[in-house]
């Protein structure tokens, strides 16, 4: 579709929709009822200006959606330090580092990532941040942000139906050939002993773990792996790992410590996501850190 953002309001050229009614339009994109409702109530969806009925034909020339229809509260950090990968009206993309949680537990008082997403809107207070995933606390990567309450449903509606895709590097202990593929296909569990471990458990949920090797370096014992996930459970890639003895680098829940690297040998380096609006898939990759990418780089040897 052709679209321009004017503003809050989010312009969609009705020529190059393939709906007929705006409900019709409402059950391609925007799969919450509640937000619907508001879309129509609150004539937050126009057609060349004009309220509209969830019956009223697409007509005219322009669709207007107030995707930034709400004002919040943030607070202006003295550093946010944000490392933004990609933005555009709907998706912000962010690379965290290390030892920061995405939101908060609540319990720690640390400076989250949407608390750092919120300072980078502070001026811009419209935009929502709210992340559509997570990545554990001490895992480096790439985190997906929705700007818009009224497409976020969407975006979650993708997660859930795998186009949205993550991939990870996990440097491990132990040497992996290069080139070997493994299928990890093991139920995950909470740890009946430890509120914040998971255990493989026969009654668990199911959980796969996609697994190639992609070097090892047999001097310094350790390899590097590529892991997509075809389910999401909590901590699912460092539980597998450790199940098959090639447990993460600083992973002190499931491996052990490194002298290797100064972090969890864990990155959620690259996704790709199929965009509602530009109707295409898009890639976006972070950098290594320094201390991976230098592990990266000493694979076969």
């Amino acid at each position: 579709m052709k679209y321009e953002l004017d503003g809050r309001y989010l312009n969609i050229a009705i020529d190059t929709l393939f709906t007929e009614t705006i409900q019709d339009f409402f059950d391609a994109y925007i799969p919450s009822k509640k937000i619907q409702h508001l879309l129509i109530q609150n004539k937050w969806i126009l057609m060349d200006g004009n309220p509209v009925k969830r019956e009223s034909e697409i007509a005219g020339v322009n669709l207007n959606i107030n995707i930034y229809p709400e004002e919040y509260e943030y607070r202006k950090l003295d550093k946010d330090n944000l490392n933004v990968i990609y933005e555009d009206e709907l998706f912000l993309i962010v690379n965290k580092p290390k030892g920061v949680l995405v939101h908060s537990d609540g319990v720690s008082e640390e400076i989250t990532l949407k608390q750092m997403v919120e300072s980078y809107y502070f001026d811009r207070n419209h935009i929502s941040a709210i992340p559509i995933h997570r990545l554990d606390k001490e895992t480096t990567g790439l985190v997906i942000f929705s700007k818009s309450i009224i497409f976020q449903p969407l975006l979650d509606k993708l997660l859930n139906e795998k186009q949205i895709r993550r991939s990870y590097l996990a440097f491990v202990f132990g040497t992996m050939k290069e080139g070997e593929v493994l299928n990890i296909n093991k139920p995950i569990g909470k740890d009946r002993h430890n509120a914040n471990k998971r255990v493989i458990a026969k009654n668990g949920q199911s959980a796969l773990t996609k697994v190639r090797s992609l070097g090892t370096n047999l001097k310094k014992n350790y390899s590097v792996l590529r892991c997509n996930l075809d389910t999401g459970r909590t901590h699912q890639i460092r539980v597998h790992l450790a199940s098959i003895k090639h447990a993460i680098l600083n992973d002190e829940l499931y491996g052990g410590k490194s002298d290797l690297c100064i972090r969890m040998g864990l990155l959620a380096d690259n996704l790709d996501f199929y965009h509602p609006l530009k109707e295409e898939f898009q890639y976006v990759e972070c950098a290594l850190p320094k201390d991976l990418e230098k592990l990266f780089q000493d694979v076969n040897c």
